[in-house]
């Protein structure tokens, strides 16, 4: 589905960072077969991806390194991420899971096994 949702073709606007994140508000495995999945998980994610691109937009985006946005200050929204480069450290909203990673199209991908599937 991470996939899926990355491909401009059916998503725009969603890269990896927000991806990851969206997947976790949902509750969606990245991992799951697009074609598997409901209307109601369909419109969970749809839900998840609005929420989390507004949230990114009004902080100003995702700073991870050195970037900063036409007004010169860096983004905040990397405050503000639940799954994203936060391996080996316990879910936000489980607490029992932890987070893992893997390379999924060729990006690098987080999720609480636990909570999504």
């Amino acid at each position: 589905i991470k996939n899926f949702i990355m491909d401009a073709k059916h998503v725009v606007g969603v890269g990896n960072i927000y991806a990851s994140e969206a997947c976790w508000r949902a509750r969606v495995s990245p991992r799951r077969r697009a074609g598997r999945t409901s209307r109601a998980t369909c419109a969970a994610l749809a839900s998840a991806i609005k929420d989390v691109l507004q949230e990114a937009v009004d902080a100003g985006g995702t700073t991870l390194r050195d970037f900063v946005g036409g007004d010169s200050a860096p983004g905040y929204f990397q405050q503000r991420l639940d799954v994203y480069a936060r391996a080996g450290q316990p879910c936000h909203r489980c607490a029992d899971g932890v987070v893992v990673k893997a390379v999924l199209g060729q990006r690098m991908t987080y999720w609480c096994p636990r909570c999504q599937r």
